[in-house]
């Protein structure tokens, strides 16, 4: 852990590395990474990277890929790269590829009638939370180019208000539910699901779909076995989105564009497979978080977007980053000795302007950030988009240089770590891509600090407890 009078300015690393600017930034798939501005030498670049040799990354990522018990105090291997997969795909080996492959296309012929409108229905009801919930309302919202003949409305924490005023606002006779969970117990999704069957009234269950990887469960509920989505039981919630938990989200994008979706995350997985641990974004990322949280010892990151369509890219990445990495014991079952998840938070960027960006800029503690945005987009407002990238860059600039000309309320010390992340046009492929990126540094960090990214007991025993207090409000 450096000392914080040890720590590099970014000022002196620009003025001393002329080539600096050029050599920290990488460029794939249509993404730009400058991480020029975070406080790091070159030698301390070249010394993270050792650590990928020496935690073995590369054996790491094979054996992720084939389909190994990685996630191991579940005994289950974690391949929802097969989920975005074809045949001949790399996993033939270790899934049922033809059944996966035949589930997908389930879902997404459903989401097409859906999308077209020949199903009848004008709305639909997406019951589902965390997972269920975080990525396929990332993806429709980022999407989304209205050309949708069903409007999804997305129905996660138990809030009655909100479901009182949908029950005024919809028509029950025109009105689809799809309730996503991987146990199908969830009590969050069941209670309102429970809710919506009862409103829906006569004929809700040929208006209704299961995605889950329990059958049994859904059919007992009422869901006709020929509605009941499945999934695979290795599909942890926070990938689920590549699932037909994603099939609201594919019925209000359209199934073409959900497929490009598949394909940008396929190639990620490829890319990602074959570098072995190489120079890769997902690499990048992971040692740079690496670096912020354990030699730098800051606990938080922002994802900030300049880019209004993914404006719920934090949210996604809280669970993603959190859940996954927020462990206190190592494989082999010993505490870990050093931090580990970073507190992710994020939003809109012109808006966080207005709300935190002052404590950012001149409060005494340091917040690393990731700006993320686009060049362009297709809408008939070009000089908005322009606002949000110059806002972006200016904040980048005023984070990394800070100021020192103005009077001592003025001045803002500088040197806080900040990266940007710009992509040429957002589209589906390109989404698609980060999405899988952003999942495979989450697994490179896991596996250079030594734990499971996959298992989540710490959410299990909240539940459980909640449970027993449930029970004895019920008996008040």
């Amino acid at each position: 852990m450096l000392h914080k009078n040890d720590i590099p300015a970014v000022a002196e690393l620009f003025a001393t590395d002329p080539e600096r600017e050029g050599d920290f930034r990488l460029r794939q798939s249509g993404w730009a990474l400058d991480y020029s501005r975070i406080p790091i030498t070159r030698e301390h670049l070249d010394a993270l990277r050792a650590l990928t040799e020496s935690s073995d990354l590369a054996a790491a990522i094979s054996r992720l890929f084939a389909g190994d018990a990685v996630n191991t105090s579940e005994c289950q291997p974690a391949l929802h790269m097969a989920l975005r997969a074809g045949e001949g795909g790399g996993f033939d080996d270790c899934v049922d590829m033809p059944a996966l492959i035949a589930q997908r296309e389930r879902f997404l012929d459903l989401a097409s009638g859906l999308h077209a409108g020949s199903s009848g229905l004008t709305d639909l009801l997406h019951i589902g939370i965390g997972g269920s919930d975080l990525g396929p309302r990332l993806v429709a919202d980022a999407l989304n180019a209205d050309d949708s003949a069903i409007r999804v409305h997305w129905l996660s924490t138990l809030d009655g208000r909100r479901f009182e005023r949908l029950c005024r606002e919809l028509d029950p006779a025109t009105t689809g539910m799809v309730m996503a969970s991987k146990s199908f117990s969830t009590e969050e999704t069941m209670t309102q699901a429970t809710a919506a069957r009862q409103w829906m009234g006569h004929g809700w269950a040929e208006r209704s779909w299961a995605a889950t990887a329990n059958a049994d469960r859904a059919i007992e509920f009422g869901v006709p076995a020929d509605h009941v989505l499945e999934f695979p039981s290795f599909v942890g919630g926070r990938y689920s989105l590549w699932s037909s938990v994603g099939v609201s989200a594919a019925a209000r994008i359209g199934p073409e564009r959900f497929g490009r979706l598949l394909s940008g995350a396929e190639r990620a997985d490829r890319e990602f497979r074959s570098a072995g641990g190489g120079d890769h974004m997902a690499e990048i990322v992971a040692l740079l978080m690496h670096y912020l949280r354990r030699d730098l010892d800051l606990n938080t990151l922002g994802i900030v977007s300049y880019e209004p369509r993914l404006a719920l890219l934090a949210e996604h990445l809280q669970q993603l980053v959190m859940e996954s990495l927020g462990k206190g014991v190592r494989l082999d079952n010993v505490p870990v000795d050093a931090p580990t998840a970073p507190l992710i938070y994020g939003g809109r960027g012109t808006d966080l302007q207005h709300s935190i960006f002052q404590a950012l800029h001149q409060g005494i503690d340091t917040h690393p950030l990731l700006l993320v945005g686009s060049r362009r987009d297709r809408h008939a407002y070009p000089d908005w988009h322009q606002a949000q990238l110059a806002h972006l860059l200016a904040q980048a600039r005023a984070f990394a240089n800070g100021r020192s000309d103005g009077e001592s309320y003025q001045n803002m010390p500088g040197n806080r770590p900040v990266a940007t992340l710009i992509v040429d046009e957002l589209d589906s492929d390109n989404l698609g891509w980060l999405l899988a990126t952003l999942e495979h540094a989450v697994y490179t960090l896991s596996v250079l600090w030594g734990i499971n990214a996959f298992d989540q007991w710490g959410v299990e025993e909240g539940k459980r407890l909640a449970a027993e207090i449930r029970a004895r409000l019920q008996r008040g």
